[in-house]
């Protein structure tokens, strides 16, 4: 599937119509959201692999896997409403083959388990409760051999360190621009932009 098909597709996805302020529940866009996983496709991570996407909201990262040819996906989030719209949107987006290997859990992050070749996740970054992302990170690194991860761009240097902290070290960075819309009563604008990095961290093998 090209790029663009990718991203089509994900805009299909049902979303949460009351997200959570405190649980930072922004949705990662469609456009950003296909190019990390047909990137991380065509860099081997993720067909034939087993994917897990921690904070999973609406299931877009392991929707996104298995429509790119992953061999199961697992997506944990701890709002149970966010995994009944992900299990739907499963439903209507993946055939029953793919559907079959696709599981969507209610799960605190620190209590997810399991086994996974590869790991995506848009954690809290930390906005409403500091350091919020630093769960998920320890735990991506701790089920999944590669994680892909995201984080406000201001925190690339204290990240770097926080990963070779954990055994880890980052393969590749990119920069995208979040132009995060209205959603909140506290937001004064229309759409704000902002710094986002992804970082593709594998662990330092001992």
């Amino acid at each position: 599937m090209k790029l663009k098909e990718l991203e089509k597709k994900l805009e299909g996805l049902q979303r949460l119509s009351s997200p959570s302020v405190q649980n930072e529940q922004y949705f990662t866009p469609p456009s950003i959201a296909a190019s990390i996983v047909y990137d991380a496709t065509m860099r081997g991570d993720v067909e034939n692999r087993r994917v897990a996407d921690l904070g999973c909201g609406i299931g877009t990262f392991a929707i996104a896997a298995m429509v790119m040819g992953a061999t199961s996906a697992a997506g944990f989030d701890s709002d149970a409403r966010s995994i009944e719209l992900a299990t739907g949107n499963a439903l209507r987006m993946l055939p029953a083959e793919r559907l079959s290997k696709t599981l969507f859990e209610v799960a605190e992050v620190e209590d997810v388990k399991g086994r996974y070749d590869t790991v995506f996740q848009n954690p809290p970054f930390g906005s409403q409760r500091r350091n919020a992302d630093l769960p998920f990170i320890r735990k991506a690194l701790e089920i999944g051999d590669t994680v892909y991860t995201i984080h406000l761009g201001r925190t690339r240097e204290f990240l770097k360190e926080k990963f070779e902290e954990l055994g880890a070290r980052v393969e590749f960075e990119k920069a995208f621009i979040y132009e995060m819309p209205r959603m909140f009563h506290f937001h004064t604008k229309e759409k704000k932009g902002f710094e986002l990095i992804l970082f593709k961290v594998v662990k330092i093998q001992g």
